[in-house]
């Protein structure tokens, strides 16, 4: 069986200590400091974060009722990530089939 190490290979922006510190937030979302295809180029979509967008987006597509997601992750940063892969593919559209297209 093959190492860790073996099977991964990290990214060169995970040394790079400008960005090593880099925590986003909301207000990073609603003041439009965060370039998304920085953002969905360095992020994986986990399974979780499919089901959050699938279900938001139909929301606001008129195809679902359902209007309440309760996120139930723990801390670290996890929660606010989904918010803002959702709310950085609502504001802008040209990201959605990249991001979306594979669920």
């Amino acid at each position: 069986m093959k190492s860790l190490k073996q099977l991964c290979t990290p990214r060169d922006s995970v040394f790079d200590p400008q960005r090593r510190d880099t925590v986003l937030d909301l207000a990073d979302l609603i003041g439009d400091r965060i370039e998304p295809g920085d953002f969905f180029g360095e992020n994986y979509i986990t399974e979780g974060m499919k089901t959050l967008l699938e279900h938001a987006f139909r929301r606001m597509e008129g195809k679902s009722a359902q209007g309440v997601f309760k996120l139930k992750q723990a801390m670290g940063g996890g929660k606010t990530h989904n918010l803002l892969a959702l709310g950085l593919l609502a504001q802008h559209p040209e990201f959605r089939k990249k991001v979306m297209g594979g669920f």
